[in-house]
């Protein structure tokens, strides 16, 4: 299992990708925009978000950060919107961790298969840390 720095932007990401890639002289691993999931809005994308970042990934060292842009109507707060993202190797692993992180806390996407994972969720605790878990899909391992 690792955990990943994951920061939400407020429609900058690619341009902060970008930024922090020449500042750590760090390449950019993936950049995929909303655009490029639409089975996750059910194929119909809001046309002022088709170009946002969804995920963007780069590898500092051994260290991953990813980025993304949050939704309209997510709450965005420069500098603090940050989540910690556990990437599982499996779904039953994610599940605890995800009953154990959203008791006492409040589930913020339920844990459920998606696009890009076959076991995802985001939670807050009950301490005020959002946390995404990540299952890696079969393809990705």
């Amino acid at each position: 299992m690792n955990i990943t720095p994951y920061l939400m932007l407020e429609g900058n990401a690619k341009e902060a990708a970008h930024f922090y890639s020449d500042v750590f002289d760090a390449p950019i691993e993936s950049m995929e925009l909303v655009k490029d999931w639409p089975q996750e809005f059910e194929g119909e994308i809001p046309k002022e978000i088709e170009d946002n970042v969804m995920h963007a990934h780069i590898k500092i060292g051994s260290t991953g950060l990813m980025l993304a842009d949050a939704f309209p109507g997510d709450e965005y707060v420069p500098g603090t919107s940050i989540t910690l993202m556990i990437d599982c190797k499996n779904t039953t692993e994610a599940k605890q961790l995800y009953d154990k992180l959203a008791e006492e806390g409040s589930v913020l996407f339920a844990f459920n298969e998606t696009g890009f994972s076959p076991g995802y969720a985001q939670v807050k605790d009950k301490y005020g840390i959002d946390w995404q878990i990540v299952t890696d899909s079969p393809e990705m391992a």
